[in-house]
């Protein structure tokens, strides 16, 4: 039996993605914040992270997953201290 391939795609390429898109799924928003769609879904429950909810699926504000990745950005700055 072959496992089944699951599409994960890097933290860039899931932001260049959502150029243009209000929302993202859980797995985009995984790939952006690093973490599992799974692990996402559960800070959603948990309401760590702002969602909507479409029919059974989960949609994160794509301006919130930008704010998310300007905050863990490391500035040239900080590599110099």
């Amino acid at each position: 039996m072959t496992r089944p391939t699951t599409w994960s795609p890097s933290a860039q390429e899931a932001l260049s993605r959502l150029n243009g898109q209000l929302f993202a799924t859980t797995t985009e928003a995984g790939a952006v914040l690093r973490y599992n769609h799974r692990t996402v879904r559960a800070a959603i429950t948990a309401g760590q992270i702002p969602a909507v909810r479409f029919g059974s699926t989960w949609r994160i504000p794509t301006a919130w997953l930008r704010e998310q990745a300007q905050l863990g950005a490391i500035s040239p700055a900080d590599d110099a201290a």
